[in-house]
């Protein structure tokens, strides 16, 4: 695992506008939310030599579940959907979803991405193998206990899933020191 402490405060001083979220989900705010989030993940990327192609307004990555198209330093590429959990650092967890209100799998079952990069709020950076991070939900199911969310007009279904356990399965984790974001 991966684990990369050693940049500063000066790096990540780009003004950014707060993240919040009120009870109830709504699709403007949680978009204001995840842009946010993927500009921290994009200027931590940069930060680590990498370019990146945002992809994330074209239909069929977005059908596919894909945010970033990664330009590694040695020129190899992969693909990366990104997730900000605002609720993470308080509850602990990361939330998993799984199915809308009409039962239709989320994200969660869906992507195609090679990556899901979790950025957590004043905590830490994840990097996750989709199918190492579906096949721990898999395996702790019996475990978890499903939570509903309510969305404006329709809710979702998904699993909080330890962070620890995430973070056994992570490829990379950045813990970020005490910054405000």
């Amino acid at each position: 695992m991966y684990n990369n402490n050693q940049h500063n405060e000066a790096q990540f001083s780009q003004p950014l506008p707060p993240l919040s979220q009120k009870q109830e989900y709504d699709f403007q705010t949680q978009k204001k939310v995840g842009k946010t989030g993927e500009a921290i993940v994009d200027k931590w990327l940069q930060i680590h030599g990498y370019r990146i192609e945002d992809v994330s307004d074209l239909p069929q990555y977005q059908k596919a579940g894909i945010d970033r198209v990664l330009i590694r330093p040695n020129g190899s590429t992969a693909t990366a959907e990104y997730k900000t959990d605002i609720k993470a650092k308080q509850t602990g967890n990361l939330f998993f979803e799984a199915c809308d209100d009409r039962n239709r799998p989320c994200w969660g079952w869906t992507s195609q991405a090679d990556l899901w990069i979790f950025f957590i709020p004043q905590q830490e950076i994840l990097v996750v193998e989709p199918g190492k991070f579906r096949l721990l939900v898999s395996q702790q199911q019996p475990e978890l206990l499903q939570k509903v969310v309510p969305n404006r007009g329709y809710s979702v279904t998904g699993l909080p899933v330890p962070l620890a356990k995430v973070r056994n399965i992570a490829s990379h984790v950045f813990k970020f020191p005490d910054l405000l974001f």
